[in-house]
Parts: C-alpha cells; structure tokens; sequence
C-alpha cells in the first residue's frame, strides 16, 4: 500500500517541489494551499505533473492556520477515507507571515497583530496540525513530522523580526513534539535551507542585493533550489531515518556555516 504525504502549502517552492519527488516514489499526497482562482492556471499543471507519477493526489483549497478552515480541512480529508485512511507523513511549508521591522521608520512595520499571525501561520500551527492528525486518529504509528526553518531564526536578517520569532517557535515546538511522540515511533524534525529564490523572497526589501550577497557567500557558488531541499526531505520521511528526531539539519551548500 502507497504511503500518504499531507503537505501544508504546496503549490509552489519547498513544498511542491516535495509533493513531486514523494509522488514519484510511490506516495499519494494531499495538498493544502490557499491561492486565488486567479493564480490557479499556473498552478494546476504542477498538480497534472504529480498524478502523472502515478500518485492519487488531493488538492485542498483553504486555510490551514485558522480553526475554520483546519476543521474543513480534517472533513474533506476524512471523506476521502478510502484513498487516504491514514497519514504517514506531515509536511508543513507554510510561509505566511508580515515582514518589516519593530520600531525603525521603514516603509514596512510589523505590528501586534502582524507578529500573532506570524507565529500562529508559521510557528505554532506546527504543533496544531500535530494534535489535529492525532485526535483525528489519522496520523499513523512510525509517521513523520517535517518542517522547515531558516536562519533568521537566531540570526538577525533585515526586517525578518516577525517570522524569525516564528520560526524561533518552530524549532522549540519541533523539540517538544519529538520527545511526546517517540513513545508512536513518530519523528519529528526540520530542514534549515540557504536562501533559495522563490515566489515568498521576493516581498523582502533590497532582495536583488540580498540574494547576490548569499550567492557571493555560498561556497558551492549558487544558491540552494527546492529540489535540493526535497531531496533531502524525502530521506527524511523514509524508513531509513526512523532514528533521526527532533533535529535541525542545515541543507545549504555550506552557505550557513561562514559569517555574515
């Protein structure tokens, strides 16, 4: 029987560069994105391309972070039940949260609300979606947790404040759930990627210098890829690293290792 990957935010970078290399190694996937009709023509050959690999694919529409749209989500999951009766593995790729700084005058300035709906979107909804999998009694014993950090996390990037406090989060969360679910053989660990050019960078300030400087410092010479990343993230759910847990590994090319 196929494995079943659910990804939270999957229909570009990290994430669907994951839901393609899973589906081309025998996994059915459940996607959850939250994109407008409008983005969706470029968005649906991507989905094609993974059933062509042979996967049962399920494309979900709608809000992960908030309570309304995690309760349709667990239905619309659960009325596939046949096709998707339990989850081997959670990937959660959510990049949702406000940039711009605390308190300098810049043009963007992350406020209360701004830094609660970072953290919840892509800190603590790692923990969330956890308790949702296991009162749903749809996360399988031996399943995997993946997410993603970055190194804004204890390093200072420019007007990063809000999602380096979520991502802060992420890794403490990604701690705590590893100890409380070893006793279920379930792991639980995260991927740390150099910069990588996506959709997501392209709202920070000064992005063309900031990603030239990352290239500059990568030892490899270039700058990390989604599938880079994928790649790694696919051992990660394998049988092979069942005795990894609670980890943050760095998948960069060496970019992390030298100082700013």
């Amino acid at each position: 029987m196929k494995k079943v990957a659910l990804i939270l935010g999957a229909s570009s970078g990290i994430g669907l560069e994951t839901a393609k290399i899973l589906a081309k190694n025998n996994w059915n996937i459940i996607i959850v994105h939250r994109d407008r009709r409008g983005n969706m023509p470029a968005i649906e050959p991507h989905f094609e391309e993974i059933k062509s690999y042979g996967a049962t694919l399920l494309t979900i529409n709608n809000n992960a972070c908030e309570t309304k749209g995690q309760e349709e989500i667990i239905a619309e999951i659960k009325s596939h039940s046949q096709e998707f009766s339990s989850i081997n593995a959670l990937i959660h790729s959510i990049a949702d949260g406000n940039i711009g700084s605390f308190t300098l005058e810049t043009e963007r300035k992350t406020d209360e609300y701004g830094i609660l709906r970072t953290i919840n979107s892509m800190g603590s909804s790692f923990v969330t979606w956890a308790q949702l999998l296991l009162k749903n009694n749809l996360l399988s014993d031996n399943g995997r947790i993946l997410g993603f950090t970055s190194e804004g996390s204890q390093k200072v990037l420019e007007q990063y404040g809000a999602v380096g406090m979520a991502k802060a989060t992420l890794e403490a969360a990604c701690r705590y759930l590893a100890i409380e679910l070893a006793p279920k053989r379930i792991t639980v660990n995260l991927l740390n990627p150099g910069v990588i050019e996506t959709p997501a960078i392209k709202i920070f300030p000064s992005v063309a210098e900031f990603v030239k400087k990352a290239k500059e410092r990568n030892p490899s010479g270039r700058l990390t890829t989604p599938e880079d990343i994928a790649k790694v993230a696919e051992f990660m759910l394998s049988d092979n690293a069942a005795w990894i847990t609670g980890e943050i590994i760095r998948v960069d090319g060496g970019e992390q290792i030298i100082g700013l």
